[in-house]
């Protein structure tokens, strides 16, 4: 495919409809910027061919208008000199080299053409690269803040977790602290099983205390 095909497809392309029918159009989108950067590379070669090609022309038709004054002063030189006959072939050679010059003007005409053409393809190729660019950054810009929102929420998530965990930790200790405060409130108003049995000895201790005591008193 030549650069000038390649041109028109991509300067025809619709940036906006390929990419949002494309499955990957970030994808899409670096691939037609490499061509696009390709294309103008050739172009690139290209003009610089057809300034190189205009500058030659302009140096040969240069040479050929000073053989055609050279001609026509030998022409001149030859009549003076009564020399018709060189004065008929100079001017043979003048009608020549004058045809060349006229052809070679076409010529440059033609070179100049193409040479416009190229450079109005050139800035819309650049303005299409541009635009793709653009878009470029624009995608990029996207993925950037989805990913910035996806970490975003995470972390929003996580704070959230770490909230929920402080305010359960914060109520089971606030259930144990009552806990504690019931139990101390019930110290000794219900004492255990172990404890009555302690308190029934201690008791029965007492009395036989008391009995040897009134014993004692009664023996004396």
């Amino acid at each position: 495919m030549s650069v000038f095909s390649r041109l028109t497809d991509v300067i025809n392309a619709n940036l906006h409809s390929l990419l949002d029918k494309s499955e990957e159009p970030e994808k899409m989108l670096r691939l037609m910027i490499e061509e696009m950067e390709q294309v103008q590379v050739e172009m690139r070669t290209q003009a610089a061919r057809v300034i190189a090609e205009q500058k030659q022309l302009e140096r040969h038709q240069l040479a050929l208008q000073h053989q055609v004054l050279e001609w026509s002063a030998k022409a001149e030189l030859a009549i003076q000199k009564g020399r018709e006959d060189l004065a008929r072939a100079a001017l043979t050679e003048k009608l020549a080299e004058a045809k060349k010059c006229d052809q070679l003007e076409q010529d440059k005409v033609r070179v100049a053409e193409v040479l416009a053409q190229l450079t109005a393809d050139s800035e819309r190729l650049a303005a299409k690269l541009t635009e793709a660019r653009e878009k470029q950054k624009m995608l990029t810009l996207r993925e950037q803040t989805a990913h910035s929102r996806i970490r975003a929420r995470a972390q929003v998530d996580n704070q959230r977790m770490h909230e929920l965990m402080a305010r359960f930790d914060g109520f089971q200790g606030r259930v144990e602290q009552l806990e504690a405060q019931l139990e101390a409130a019930t110290l000794g108003q219900n004492p255990s099983l172990e404890a009555q049995f302690r308190e029934l000895e201690l008791n029965d201790e007492i009395e036989r205390e008391l009995a040897r005591l009134k014993g004692q008193k009664v023996g004396a």
